[in-house]
């Protein structure tokens, strides 16, 4: 049996226990859970210990990392793993209990791909859903991947994945600032050689008021990791596949509909939650055309004014 590490970077305690629980209540045993402690200021090393399991390890942090670098403490973490494979746990997400079994047989049906992937449920705080995304094709390639992506089929998580660990470790988490746009740039460099999906929702993604994505004061981080995750991503520069199937999306992935996606992911993700005193940063928007520029604050004022 393949082993298989869940490496989970902690800092928050509210969520911990249940993110925990789900793990050791996988059908599939033979995996090992690495807690890393960033120096939180909780007691998560209590909770840590609660479970009693020897497959759990605990590591503290000298230092902070993630508060200044949180792909630097992913990369950091999984340095402890022994596995064969490696899932990016995070401290409030929850693996429902076929998540790893699933995910350990696709990799054995396909042994040529680097990274496997769990249809996604978001949740809120009780732990109710609200969507689930769509299911893909049981394999893709790198190109048929991207095109999901681009037309947001799927959701952008990380614990969602499953990496080969020595892939992973080769390359490393891609680093943008605070972590934005990493895990989507992460999974697509690891596409490289296709992605094995699962059909059913086996992982539950975490929206709360405690989460980086809803942190505003992370605006411009996230302005920044727009304009560098694009720039990464019109620089693939992808080879045009034999394959018909890939020709498709090879020719749907094309730069004008990237710069479409990130003409929406601008306003979306950065613009729309600015107050109005900081229209400038539209400016900002480095990817975008004169002409885009001046349509986004033309929607900005407007749904300042009539969609308060």
């Amino acid at each position: 049996m393949k082993l298989i590490s869940f490496v989970l970077p902690a800092y928050k305690a509210t969520y911990l226990e249940q993110a925990i629980s789900s793990i050791l209540h996988q059908s599939y045993e033979n995996w090992e859970l690495i807690v890393v402690d960033d120096t939180s200021p909780e007691n998560l090393k209590v909770i840590v210990d609660s479970f009693e399991d020897s497959r759990i390890k605990y590591y503290r942090n000298t230092k902070n990392i993630g508060g200044t670098d949180l792909v630097k403490q992913w990369n950091h973490s999984i340095t402890f793993a022994q596995g064969e494979y490696i899932v990016l746990a995070a401290d409030d997400d929850i693996y429902h209990p076929n998540f790893l079994q699933t995910m350990v047989d696709l990799s054995v049906k396909y042994p040529a791909v680097d990274i496997v992937r769990a249809k996604t449920s978001i949740i809120n705080e009780h732990n109710e859903v609200s969507i689930t995304d769509e299911t893909i094709s049981e394999y893709c390639s790198k190109h048929e991947f991207l095109y999901h992506w681009l037309r947001a089929t799927i959701f952008t998580c990380i614990g969602n994945y499953m990496f080969k660990t020595t892939v992973l470790n080769s390359k490393g988490f891609i680093n943008f600032p605070s972590a934005f746009c990493s895990d989507a740039a992460t999974a697509i460099m690891m596409a490289e050689n296709g992605i094995a999906n699962t059909d059913k929702a086996l992982f539950s993604f975490r929206i709360s008021d405690i989460h980086l994505s809803s942190d505003r004061s992370q605006l411009d981080n996230k302005l920044l990791a727009t304009t560098k995750f694009y720039r990464w991503l019109l620089a693939l520069n992808y080879e045009k596949p034999v394959e018909e199937r890939d020709q498709f999306f090879f020719y749907e992935n094309n730069s004008k509909y990237i710069q479409k996606k990130c003409l929406y992911d601008y306003y979306n993700q950065v613009i729309k939650y600015l107050p109005w005193y900081k229209f400038w940063k539209i400016g900002q928007c480095e990817l975008l055309s004169i002409r885009d520029k001046c349509i986004t604050l033309g929607r900005f004022f407007y749904n300042k004014v009539f969609r308060r």
